[in-house]
């Protein structure tokens, strides 16, 4: 007997999937109890509270209560989920930490074999999946203040939750705290030439879109292709890749690393790198990436998964954002985390543009200038 490998790659994920199956039994465990009376979350009014009441009362009946969550790194969420477990006893969330071409494969082939597993995926700006037919649905919020349009993509399959922020970052052995370049401007101050480390602009990454948001037309009265040419004049060294950027100004490679991902920034910090963040920054000049989530089509938890973003959306949701995952929510009081300010007082750029006939001018400009 032969088989295509078509055949091989499909049975090879579908016993991937029961493998995961027979793990998400095992974790259930003994959850804590249901509350007999109903649970109010504060801030929410009686509606949102009824919404979402009325998606713990039908998970828990069906003892549907296990969320199962797919994407590159949602474990690192724990402290977030354990917030929202704690104010829904019963409901658990279980985190399946994978690559995104892994999860589509996975969410696939679950719902070719009917077999579904998983209940969310949750991943960056654009997850794939949920550019997928039929994949996704809509979720269905009613916890967010009244007039606020829930912000999603892909006809509304996915659901943007969160934003994370891009620094500066400098040495703090190499440079006091009053020194370092507090915008964009300050970057040009010819002291900072050749000393400045950056992600490769001329490849895909988070810097490339960064400095297309200073060239929109939002944005070029401010700063322009003019402010990237200077820029590039300042000789900034590239580094392997983003994520090094921190590690070597920590290092001491370079004193000043800038468009720094907030994430990588934390990793190089709580391993005790001599080094610090400047954000907000003082000329409105902010990036913030978007964080979605789209709901698996037919999940077998649905309600649960529901209930997720629901809560996520509530004012208790947007402080455990701040709180609990280091991130803005989105609604327009959201605060601010680790003490930055809320999102109605931040300046930002431009959100990226995923269109890629609308970004390539802006790439060919970028690449011209940061040619090496």
């Amino acid at each position: 007997m032969t088989f295509s490998r078509t055949t091989l790659r499909l049975a090879t994920a579908t016993l991937a999937v029961g493998a995961l199956a027979a793990l998400t039994a095992c974790s259930s465990g003994t959850a804590a109890a249901k509350p007999d009376a109903p649970i109010e979350v504060p801030g929410t009014g009686a509606a949102g509270n009824a919404h979402m009441n009325d998606l713990y009362d039908k998970a828990v009946s069906a003892g549907k209560t296990d969320i199962v969550v797919y994407g590159p790194s949602v474990s690192s969420q724990k402290a977030l989920f354990k917030a929202f477990t704690d104010r829904f006893p019963g409901i658990k969330v279980v985190q399946q930490d994978q690559p995104d071409a892994q999860s589509i494969t996975k969410i696939e082939t679950e719902a070719q074999s009917g077999n579904r597993i998983a209940d969310i995926y949750d991943g960056g700006e654009s997850p794939q999946v949920a550019a997928k037919p039929d994949l996704c649905t809509k979720a269905d919020v009613k916890t967010a203040p009244d007039g606020f349009e829930i912000p999603t993509n892909f006809d509304g399959r996915l659901t943007y939750y969160a934003m994370r922020y891009f620094v500066f970052v400098y040495n703090t052995d190499m440079v006091k705290e009053n020194e370092a370049p507090k915008n964009w401007k300050d970057l040009l101050d010819p002291k900072w030439k050749g000393k400045i480390t950056v992600g490769d602009p001329t490849v895909p990454g988070g810097i490339r879109y960064i400095l297309t948001s200073l060239m929109v037309p939002e944005s070029a009265d401010k700063w322009g292709k003019p402010y990237v040419e200077a820029l590039a004049q300042q000789d900034v060294q590239f580094a392997q890749s983003e994520p090094n950027v921190p590690a070597d100004v920590a290092s001491g490679r370079f004193p000043i690393g800038i468009a720094v991902y907030q994430g990588f920034y934390e990793d190089v910090k709580a391993k005790g790198g001599p080094v610090a963040a400047v954000f907000p920054l003082d000329d409105g000049g902010n990036f913030m990436s978007r964080t979605g989530m789209c709901i698996v089509n037919k999940a077998p938890h649905a309600d649960a998964a529901q209930l997720y973003i629901n809560w996520l959306y509530s004012p208790e949701g947007q402080k455990a954002l701040a709180e609990k995952n280091k991130s803005y929510g989105w609604t327009p009081d959201a605060p601010g985390p680790q003490g930055a300010p809320a999102l109605s007082k931040l300046g930002r750029l431009p959100f990226s543009n995923p269109d890629p006939n609308f970004n390539q001018p802006y790439f060919d400009f970028i690449n011209a200038q940061f040619k090496k």
